[in-house]
């Protein structure tokens, strides 16, 4: 566990400015980056790129979002920062197409997504998910910061945060796709992130996973990031202008101990960026 002041938050809001301003000011209302981060850490940051998708499309995370991220974890004295993603659609082309490779490369991060055969299979312990295979490389990391986005999904009802941990998944995923909420829970009781951060700044209200029309997309201009990965999920479905006792996974969550829904009982903070 983080070793926190009691003087800073367990759940902040950046919001009201652009996507860059919005995850600093969070992470500041947390008590820095520095506090997740030491000298030396190597750091996995996990976006959503699951698709070829441009960045106002809203169906992967805000590129400017992992850029700042890139600047705090290098700027806290990491040694080396990833951005890790298995997408659906064709590795190289998702993470041209949504810019999280110009504006990662831009602030000195690097990019990775794996080949077929860079999967090791692992144990998750889970109900539904006993054994996996994930991505060889995720166990050379200190630290991983997840970094998804809020928007809908047509068999989930929302993907934020922990469903965000397919992306590290080989194999046939579609196959948990047959109990999605439990296999949701199945992958938050398993990974365990430094830190959770959510992109509100664009969020898709309808036609998610995947999305394409921007009128489908909402101008929040807001991130998130705290401690409590169920928190920062129903944060975010509220986004989506849901509530998270309708969405199953939150429950599941709640109920296994993973933390809790109502995050106004954390102690939170709501910074205005800009």
């Amino acid at each position: 566990m983080v070793e926190r002041s009691s003087a800073y938050s367990e759940f902040a809001v950046g919001r009201g400015g652009e996507a860059r301003e919005n995850t600093r000011a969070a992470i500041a209302a947390l008590g820095g980056m520095a506090t997740f981060i030491t000298p030396g850490d190597r750091v996995m940051i996990k976006p959503n790129v699951a698709w070829k998708r441009i960045a106002e499309q809203a169906a992967t995370t805000n590129p400017d979002v992992i850029a700042e991220l890139v600047v705090l974890c290098r700027d806290a004295g990491a040694a080396e920062v990833v951005v890790f993603d298995c997408p659906c659609d064709p590795g190289p082309a998702t993470f041209r197409s949504s810019g999280i490779q110009a504006a990662v490369e831009a602030v000195g991060g690097k990019i990775a997504f794996p080949g077929k055969t860079e999967f090791t299979r692992v144990a998750f312990g889970g109900s539904l998910i006993k054994h996996w295979t994930v991505w060889d490389q995720l166990p050379k990391f200190d630290k991983v910061i997840n970094a998804a986005i809020a928007k809908h999904h047509v068999q989930s009802r929302a993907t934020c945060g922990m469903k965000n941990w397919y992306g590290i998944l080989g194999g046939d995923r579609g196959l948990l796709h047959q109990n999605i909420h439990g296999s949701i829970v199945d992958l938050a009781g398993a990974i365990r992130p430094t830190l959770t951060v959510l992109d509100a700044q664009r969020v898709l209200m309808r036609n998610g996973p995947t999305g394409g029309s921007l009128g489908d997309v909402k101008q929040t201009r807001a991130v998130a990031a705290g401690l409590d990965p169920v928190a920062i999920d129903a944060w975010g479905i509220e986004q989506l202008e849901q509530r998270p006792e309708d969405v199953e996974f939150i429950a599941l969550a709640e109920a296994r101990g993973l933390g809790t829904r109502n995050w106004r009982s954390l102690r939170h903070k709501d910074v205005q960026a800009g």
